[in-house]
């Protein structure tokens, strides 16, 4: 990516990095391929980190969060500070959420890293057919998560992905994939509402999970209420999903028996 594609870029933000000028930004770089989004991180943490070593030069240091707000302004403010690192003083700036412009290619490349690398050698009988390997779950989160929650979630995936009742549920999606972002956020400020997109024509939900229900599975002898917290939690994101797509009714939990490919 040349500088003039990255300020470009930037302009997306119209002066202030926050969670929805950040989110246009997301759904911008979404579109490009791989190296391009990297390249875009490299840029943005080269200009930060040029931002820092001047202020600390010139006495006034910033904060990455400052230096990231500097970034997103604009390319003239940018250099403008560049120059006089003094300057920044002079305006008021808002910095609170301008961590998350630091984050957005973060996130773009992650989701790209799950994507398929290649189209299958042959295609599906039917348009509407699903196959197995439909559905991935994973975890992010700031506390440590009780491993017996995390085996009941991986578990209750593993036989969601395996049943022909659920892939025929899916088929209605028109999407080959679902990925499912379980978010356990101790910090309140990183919590949001359930979030559901499509990237290509594959679907993307993160949704926050509660997590005092989950910190207290920490304790002895709660593999059994582990499991009642993870069928909870998986079908709270089903019925979002479902309400988002404006699929029907999700089909019945599996039981606890292991999963078996049908």
């Amino acid at each position: 990516m040349k500088e003039l594609r990255f300020w470009a870029a930037i302009d997306e933000l119209e002066g202030c990095a926050d969670e929805a000028t950040v989110h246009e930004l997301r759904e911008l770089l979404l579109g490009e391929e791989k190296t391009e989004v990297a390249a875009f991180q490299e840029l943005l943490k080269g200009y930060v980190c040029d931002v820092r070593r001047r202020a600390d030069e010139a006495g006034a240091p910033l904060t990455e969060a400052e230096a990231s707000a500097v970034v997103a302004a604009d390319r003239s403010i940018y250099l403008r500070i560049l120059d006089n690192p003094a300057a920044y003083r002079t305006r008021a700036w808002d910095v609170e959420e301008a961590h998350l412009l630091l984050e957005a290619a973060r996130d773009v490349l992650d989701f790209a890293e799950r994507l398929p690398d290649s189209e299958p050698d042959s295609e599906p009988d039917s348009a509407t057919e699903v196959r197995p390997g439909w559905l991935t779950v994973r975890f992010d989160s700031d506390i440590t998560i009780p491993p017996v929650y995390e085996r009941a979630v991986e578990h209750l995936a593993e036989s969601i992905d395996a049943s022909a009742t659920w892939r025929g549920w899916w088929a209605a999606a028109d999407s080959p994939c679902l990925f499912v972002t379980l978010k356990v956020m101790h910090a309140s400020e990183h919590r949001e509402p359930p979030r559901l997109r499509r990237v290509h024509d594959l679907v993307e939900l993160g949704i926050d999970v509660a997590p005092q229900r989950i910190r207290r599975l920490r304790l002895p002898g709660r593999a059994a209420r582990a499991t009642d917290v993870a069928r909870d939690d998986v079908r709270t994101c089903f019925e979002s999903v479902a309400e988002q797509l404006g699929l029907g009714p999700i089909p019945a939990l599996p039981s606890d028996e292991q999963p078996t490919a049908t």
